[in-house]
């Protein structure tokens, strides 16, 4: 048995169904998923016509960004549409006769969590095959042969794996200190989700969860770089980020805001991180396609940076 719903759950049903008399899938709510084909299409043709690889690797970069913007423009303009491209793939699989209204269909909007690709299909094939299931359901108990759920079923299994329900560690459990003073995350507030006010010399390195994590890595090991530079240049060893007179009575909120995305372990940690302001350079705005231009073009002498 596998307790989860997403990405992860997603993943490891099909990997071991093959090994295994039969998978149960135990989830409390349902995900959603995109299933499609494990290769690119794109990049299949460029190969055909002798494309050299570094213009492919650009040339197919390039294309996922920009479905992936249009995905989640379409996903906020018109939810109620994308919701039912997305269920129609799932029933593709697994048919008219299958409750996808129950385990397939989540209570919120597409893209305010995370939306997990299966590849080939592979985890509803397994449903359709009958070497996997679905239980959609709440936990009472553990049981001496599996599990008592709050409907009053019982699930037996000889094996459990949890692949949900983890809880954010913030700073990796570091106690920082600045000035003698224990830091506490919460009190401070985000400069764009990579650095925070009171807190000096360091940079935070967040990705994207609608895009691949590593995008805004990149864009904030250049931020990085830049500001290194800056500094040698300024001859100072210390930067840190406060709020500018006209910052300072502005309203805070959270460091995400629920309605764009509001995943269990995020909304669980949510006090435990830095607050966000209504201003852009006080948000963390998970966008790509605005930050790719946006981060480049800080002026690092502007008078949110203290130097010393």
């Amino acid at each position: 048995m596998v307790i989860g719903s997403g990405a992860t759950a997603a993943t490891l049903v099909p990997a071991i169904a093959g090994d295994c008399g039969h998978v149960t899938l135990l989830q409390r709510s349902p995900t959603y998923f995109v299933p499609g084909r494990n290769e690119n299409d794109l990049a299949n043709t460029l190969r055909e016509l002798q494309i050299d690889e570094t213009w492919i690797h650009e040339i197919v970069r390039r294309k996922a960004l920009f479905d992936q913007e249009m995905f989640t423009h379409r996903a906020v303009a018109e939810p109620e549409v994308v919701k039912a491209e997305l269920l129609e793939g799932v029933k593709a699989f697994l048919g008219e006769d299958f409750d996808i209204a129950k385990h397939f269909t989540p209570r919120y909007r597409p893209w305010r969590q995370r939306i997990a690709f299966v590849p080939d299909g592979d985890l509803f094939q397994g449903i359709a095959s009958g070497k996997a299931s679905v239980v959609t359901d709440e936990i009472e108990r553990f049981t001496p042969t599996g599990l008592l759920l709050k409907s009053g079923e019982t699930l037996d299994a000889d094996i459990i794996i949890t692949a949900t329900g983890f809880n954010l560690n913030v700073l990796g459990d570091i106690d920082f200190v600045v000035d003698g003073k224990p830091l506490n995350f919460a009190d401070t507030v985000t400069y764009r989700g990579m650095m925070f006010t009171g807190v000096p010399n360091m940079v935070w390195v967040f990705g994207y969860f609608r895009a691949s994590w590593t995008l805004r890595a990149d864009l904030i090991a250049d931020f990085v770089c830049r500001l290194l530079a800056h500094m040698d240049e300024k001859g100072v060893r210390q930067v840190e980020v406060a709020l500018r007179p006209e910052d300072r009575d502005m309203p805070l909120s959270g460091w995400i805001d629920p309605e764009n995305f509001n995943p269990g372990y995020l909304m669980r940690g949510m006090h435990l991180l830095p607050k966000a302001g209504d201003k852009p350079e006080w948000r963390h705005t998970q966008d790509y396609w605005l930050e790719k231009d946006e981060l480049p073009a800080i002026d690092l002498d502007e008078a949110s940076f203290v130097y010393s």
